[in-house]
């Protein structure tokens, strides 16, 4: 299954976190892992790509400039898990770090944990399978897409800071066939750049990083696919999986955050 997790957290004291919160929240979920598991924890934090979860940002919060935060004011996290063994790991030690009344700590600011939603209650929380995915409908030819946060896409020493079919949809179909137990077919991949953009409601935002800055574009964009059945279906599968897995560069730091809009 895919799971996108909701964490709610309360501020202990008055803060400036200086730099993009979602480098912090990066570092504190590996804190989770390793000490649910360290070897598992190592593993997930070795070098490979299209590593299978996400952290956002603080949810709602402009994160390109320093963050003020508010003591007792309540801030929201969304993690996402493409393997259920990583989702059962992940839960059972923040739900014990709950009971126990432990904190987490973003820069210089104490958070008390709240809870965690794994439920369909708020629309940045859900859970689905492959299966699910593959029985929507799965015919439009035109989909849209919006990026809540700064979507790159890096190319050598290069980001490509536009939105671009052919990245959205490579990105997302690597991922895709890494976790999910159904496939997409792989040739499908050179038939991405045959994708259209209809329209775009796009602006380049900034984040900094701490040592380096970048910039990405947030808003919607219309994508039109050529009437093709298993393309179609392709893309429509993967528009709805891009919730779960995020799109292109530093997603796991929150970067790209994507939700498929109805038209």
């Amino acid at each position: 299954m895919f799971y996108s997790l909701l964490l709610n957290v309360k501020a202990e004291n008055d803060g400036i976190i200086e730099y993009y919160p979602g480098r912090k929240i990066h570092g504190w979920f590996f804190s989770v892992l390793k000490s649910a598991d360290e070897r598992i924890s190592n593993v997930m934090h070795s070098n490979i790509s299209d590593k299978s979860f996400t952290v956002s940002s603080f949810l709602g919060r402009n994160v390109s400039r320093p963050l003020e935060v508010k003591q007792g004011e309540v801030y929201s996290i969304r993690i996402t898990l493409l393997e259920d063994s990583l989702f059962e790991l992940f839960s059972n030690k923040v739900f014990e770090s709950t009971l126990k009344d432990e904190n987490a700590r973003f820069g210089n600011v104490t958070f008390k944990v709240l809870n965690l939603s794994v439920g369909q209650s708020n629309k940045w929380a859900g859970f689905t399978t492959e299966e699910e995915l593959f029985n929507k409908d799965n015919t439009q030819t035109v989909v849209k897409l919006k990026f809540y946060t700064p979507t790159l896409f890096r190319i050598g020493d290069l980001h490509l800071r536009e939105p671009d079919p052919e990245k959205v949809y490579t990105s997302l179909i690597r991922k895709f066939n890494k976790y999910s137990k159904v496939k997409l077919d792989e040739n499908l991949v050179g038939k991405f750049k045959d994708i259209k953009i209809l329209e775009k409601d796009t602006i380049l935002k900034r984040v900094n990083f701490g040592e380096f800055y970048l910039q990405g574009f947030v808003g919607t964009v219309t994508f039109e696919v050529p009437y093709e059945d298993k393309l179609v279906e392709a893309v429509n599968v993967l528009s709805n999986f891009a919730f779960y897995s995020g799109v292109g560069y530093k997603s796991t730091m929150g970067l790209g955050q994507c939700k498929r809009e109805e038209l």
